[in-house]
């Protein structure tokens, strides 16, 4: 099955130095152009190191860049005006999941829940980490340890959450 990302996915698991994590669980990454633009090109103009990261991985061949038509762009604006929450590289990268029925990485509530209704299977950064832990790519200690860095450099997630993932873990 293919897999669609938005920009955070990307940018968190670059942040933590486990990008990586996406080639060794689906094989290739597809991105929308706005995307693209989002996590490398603005990155890079505001130095951050993970936007090198991720251009390397395009580089590389295996986040591959796609680009929407004028009819499914004009579909992402639209999105983004009827769904004040939803920025326009969220909106391409749902239209594209759905366009290639592709499962969507995607870590914004809003994003989520628009995709869901959308009949979109979705999952976030760390879906990635637990995936990896199941598939024997990570140590369960080494997850908690990825988890807990993620949200000391400020990935947003409810301590109740956090807390039942970190059992979670534990039991995978």
């Amino acid at each position: 099955m293919p897999i669609v990302s938005n920009s955070s996915p990307l940018i968190w698991l670059s942040k933590i130095g486990r990008i990586i994590l996406l080639k060794k669980l689906f094989g290739e990454v597809i991105i929308p152009e706005e995307v693209y633009k989002e996590a490398v090109e603005r990155g890079l103009r505001e130095g951050f190191s993970d936007a090198l990261a991720i251009k390397e991985c395009v580089d590389q061949g295996w986040i591959r860049i796609w680009r929407l038509d004028e009819r499914e762009i004009e579909l992402s604006r639209k999105l983004t005006e009827q769904a004040f929450e939803i920025h326009f590289g969220e909106a391409q990268a749902i239209v594209l999941a759905r366009k290639i029925n592709a499962l969507l990485l995607i870590d914004e509530s809003s994003g989520r829940a628009l995709a869901e209704a959308l009949g979109l299977k979705v999952k976030g950064t760390i879906y990635v980490i637990m995936r990896a832990v199941r598939e024997k790519l990570l140590r369960r200690t080494e997850a908690k340890e990825i988890v807990m860095t993620l949200v000391n450099k400020g990935f947003r997630i409810e301590p109740r959450l956090l807390a039942r993932i970190l059992r979670e873990i534990e039991h995978l």
